[in-house]
Parts: structure tokens; C-alpha cells; sequence
């Protein structure tokens, strides 16, 4: 399964920078690059990693309720998990922060990841909210169209994917009210144990592999979302982690809208670099390649050319602010890593699920 991962992201990483680039004659690109004002480039970096830094924070906040851990034995972990997102395939550093946090703080494995569960979803949250502000404010030429290769983009498939988007937040939000709710949450698991016998034409090892691959991972997200939220059992703690992850996200888009500020041919205003900003989070969502270098340029593209930036400049500038964003952050990992002295190419995915099998 996790080959099938890295093959399907690598090909859908490729397929997507090809996609990207063909449009734009590399000469031109280079001219584009080498026009960029890097002051600017250096003060978006700072907002960026400020944002960085008020995220570690957040997650302190939430670790607190099952240990009582400083700044620093949040700001490293997930220092350390967003560089491994960075180098390694598989996206590891999801489960390396709860990893690293039993090691360096015996706080556990199970709680770790309840409180990266419950992280993810104030992102997702904030994220959905900010596309439907920005997608009701932001006027979109009817007439838009982008060519690439044999695809089109056009007004009608950004209005269709922003009615699916809606459609998708309102669901997860309701699921996760019904998880939140140990009685439905009681009742769905036992709908899930019954689905392999459904499959009466199953050997029964068949069942068990359906049970074992697929229901059972289901059942511990549940339980994972939900003791998640149980942490914050106080609402001041939940507007604050709310309030939080409003100012990272602004943040981000403040550090997207400084950098744009170095960058020629792009005169866009906050609303529409928002827009642009959550693009790119729901393109590099999907499976990619350490980095999720290409996606991250797809959607880039893809939300630029909507408001009538040339495709060179959007390339451009989305190549130079993917780097300017992953890179400082590989930096810090790495910094992290030796200063708690961590291994990280040891620390391999699977590894770490048997750490989580065994001490369960």
C-alpha cells in the first residue's frame, strides 16, 4: 500500500510540473527570476517562520492537557516532523511528532496523535473558511479560461469545485460532531464490524484482512478525533487554538502577499493571495512527492492565472515562494534534530506504527 502511495504521488508530482512548465519558456522564467527584489523575499520568510513558531505554540496548548510540556519540547518535534514532510516520502512526519514527543517526554503515543488529529482539524477548518470568504469577495472574469496541453480551466469548474468544497466541510463537520458523541460514535463502529460479512463470497482470511486493513484503521481514526477533542474540554481553550490558527493562516497569506510585493507583473491584494494560498493547500492535500514540489506550482498556477497574472510570472513567483517556504523550514528541522539528537532517516513510518501497535 505505501508503494502504491509513493508511485501514485510521485506520478501525479511529475504529471503536474510538466503541466506547469510547459506553457512557460525556461529563458523567460529565469529573466523572471532574476528580476525578483529579495529584501522582500527575506521579510516574508520572517512573517512565515513567525507563523512557525505561533503553530508550536498552538500545539503546546494542546499537548498541555495530557503533559505538561514547555515551548521548546513543542517548537522541536514538530520542527523536526514538518522537515521530514519535506525529505522524505510518505509524508512520516505526521506520525514522527507524537514519536518524538513519547521519546523526549514519555507522553503517549496514542494521546500524541489525538493531539495531531485535533490540530489538523482547526486547520481544515480555518482553511474552509477562508476559501468561502475570499471565493464570495474575489470577482472572477466570466470569460476565464486556461489552456494546458488538452485541459481547460475555467470559471464554471472553480464554481463547481468551490460548491464541492462546501459540500466536503459541512460533511466533515458533522462527522465530526457525530464522532464527538460516544453513543454514534458506538453505533458506527458497529456498522463498520459488520461490513465484512456483507461480503459473503469473502474466505474468511479475506474478511480478516478487510477487518484488519481497512475497518480497524477507520475505528481508530474515530477514537483518535475523538479523544482529540475531548482534550479541549474548556471553550476558552478552543476559541484559543481558533483564535491561533486564524493568525498562523493570516500570517501565511501576509507572508504570500509580502513576497508578491518583490515580484513583477503581480498586483494582486490580500483577498486574492488568500485565495491563491488555500489553492495550493487543497493541491498539495493530495499524494506528492517529498516537498509536494509540483503540485504546490499546479496551484499556484492554477489560482494566479484566475485573477490575470501571465503564466510566466505565476510560475515564477510560485517556484520562488515554494522554496522560500520549505526551505527555512528544512534548515529548522535539521536544527532541531541535532540539538535533541534525533535520528531521522532512522525513523522510518513503519517503525513508528510498530511502536504504536506495541505500547497500545
Amino acid at each position: 500500500m505505501n508503494y502504491l502511495y509513493f508511485t501514485f504521488g510521485f506520478v501525479l508530482s511529475v504529471g503536474a510540473l510538466y503541466f506547469t512548465l510547459i506553457n512557460v519558456p525556461m529563458s523567460l522564467l529565469l529573466e523572471y527570476v532574476s528580476s525578483v527584489s529579495y529584501e522582500w523575499v527575506l521579510f516574508s520568510i520572517f512573517i512565515n517562520f513567525l507563523s512557525f513558531l505561533i503553530r508550536a505554540y498552538r500545539w503546546q496548548i494542546i499537548v498541555k492537557e495530557i503533559n505538561d510540556i514547555n515551548f521548546w519540547s513543542a517548537y522541536h518535534p514538530t520542527a523536526i516532523a514538518f522537515m521530514m514532510n519535506c525529505i522524505l516520502p510518505g509524508r512520516v512526519g505526521e506520525l514522527s511528532r507524537p514519536y518524538i514527543l513519547y521519546k523526549k517526554e514519555g507522553t503517549p503515543i496514542t494521546g500524541g496523535i489525538a493531539t495531531i488529529v485535533t490540530e489538523r482539524l482547526f486547520d481544515i477548518i480555518l482553511l474552509f473558511l477562508l476559501y468561502a470568504a475570499v471565493f464570495f469577495y474575489i470577482d472572477i472574469d466570466p470569460n476565464y479560461q486556461l489552456q494546458i496541453g488538452d485541459y481547460k480551466l475555467s470559471r464554471e469548474l472553480l464554481s463547481s469545485l468551490a460548491n464541492h468544497f462546501f459540500i466536503i466541510f459541512f460533511i466533515i463537520l458533522i462527522l465530526i460532531i457525530c464522532i464527538s458523541i460516544k453513543s454514534l460514535r458506538s453505533i458506527f463502529k458497529t456498522i463498520l464490524l459488520k461490513i465484512p460479512d456483507l461480503f459473503f463470497f469473502i474466505s474468511k482470511n479475506g474478511k480478516n484482512f478487510l477487518k484488519s486493513k481497512c475497518i480497524n484503521p477507520i475505528i481508530n481514526i474515530m477514537d483518535h478525533v475523538a479523544k482529540g477533542f475531548s482534550l479541549l474540554k474548556n471553550p476558552k481553550k478552543i476559541f484559543h487554538c481558533f483564535f491561533l490558527s486564524a493568525v498562523i493562516w493570516l500570517l501565511i497569506v501576509l507572508s504570500y502577499y509580502i513576497f508578491a510585493l518583490g515580484c513583477k507583473d503581480i498586483n494582486l491584494n490580500i483577498f486574492q493571495m488568500c485565495a491563491i494560498m488555500v489553492m495550493i493547500c487543497f493541491f498539495i492535500s493530495l499524494p506528492s512527492v517529498p516537498g509536494y514540489w509540483g503540485l504546490w506550482e499546479a496551484g499556484g498556477l492554477f489560482g494566479m492565472t484566475i485573477f490575470g497574472v501571465e503564466e510566466h510570472a505565476a510560475v515564477g513567483f510560485t517556484l520562488l515562494n515554494h522554496a522560500a517556504q520549505i526551505f527555512p523550514i528544512i534548515i529548522a528541522g535539521l536544527i532541531s534534530a541535532a540539538l535533541t539528537g534525533t535520528s531521522i532517516f532512522s525513523t522510518r513510518k513503519q517503525q513508528m506504527i510498530e511502536n504504536i501497535q506495541q505500547k497500545d
